[in-house]
């Protein structure tokens, strides 16, 4: 149940949100611990990529409340956001588009911190380059980088790896979740994929098809450091926790309470 603790960096108090006369999502109600890797998983159109957004203050529930780190969230501001498409200026090299971030944040945005920022992510050798220059992967770990270049303590990510081919998906999943782990922030992650859920979330909830609420919450009970990846995903509790979620996404009302 939701609760005031300081230690919540998001806070969902029976949330629904409606579109004309349809339910979107809700009522749904959900607890962030700081620094937890929270996944949202479900089918097409149960409310992922809503809840997203009122996270994010994009959007305002129709009923219940949200609190981002204590307080109403306002776009742009407390959340750094992760979106399928990397939305990068392509009239700027790679270093350019981090550095703008860090100085619409008010940061500063010289070359070392750009060039740190860009080594976090994979690229410390990419920052001269323009962004079509550049792989597809490569343009997404600079999108990543942008969203850690403002001091935010929570990031939001919607599908940000879904039009990447296989092979990179999973490396940046890994860089992902290496870079979670080193940061320490709080992460809302929106994924379709069972096994991509499992692998990055420290815990998952699934969402049932529209209106969406919450059919599981899954802890992940995995290791999050020292561990090879491929090592992780052999892991007999890898696989139990994979079932489980692949079983509630497919059946989700066998898990309602």
């Amino acid at each position: 149940m939701p609760s005031d603790s300081e230690a919540d960096a998001v806070v969902l108090d029976a949330v629904t949100h409606t579109y004309g006369d349809v339910t979107a999502v809700g009522p749904v109600s959900l607890n962030v611990p700081a620094g937890e890797f929270l996944v949202l998983v479900g089918a097409s159109g149960c409310g992922k990529s809503t809840l997203l957004r009122l996270i994010a203050g994009f959007e305002q529930p129709t009923a219940g409340s949200v609190l981002a780190a204590g307080v109403r969230p306002v776009p742009g501001r407390g959340a750094g956001l992760v979106f399928q498409q990397p939305r990068l200026f392509p009239w700027r090299t790679v270093g350019g588009n981090v550095a703008l971030a860090l100085r619409y944040a008010g940061q500063p945005y010289g070359r070392e911190r750009v060039e740190g920022l860009l080594a976090r992510v994979g690229l410390h050798d990419v920052a001269h380059r323009r962004t079509w220059q550049i792989s597809g992967g490569q343009q997404q770990r600079v999108a990543i980088a942008r969203a850690l270049a403002v001091d935010n303590p929570l990031l939001l990510l919607d599908e940000p790896f879904a039009a990447l081919d296989a092979l990179t998906r999973e490396r940046l999943q890994e860089d992902l979740r290496r870079v979670s782990a080193e940061t320490g922030r709080t992460c809302v992650f929106v994924t379709h994929s069972v096994d991509e859920a499992v692998f990055l979330g420290s815990r998952v909830v699934v969402l049932t098809p529209r209106p969406g609420r919450v059919a599981l919450d899954l802890p992940i009970e995995l290791p999050r450091t020292g561990i090879d990846p491929d090592e992780l995903r052999g892991l007999p509790a890898f696989a139990a926790a994979r079932a489980q979620v692949g079983a509630a996404v497919r059946h989700p009302e066998g898990v309602l309470a």
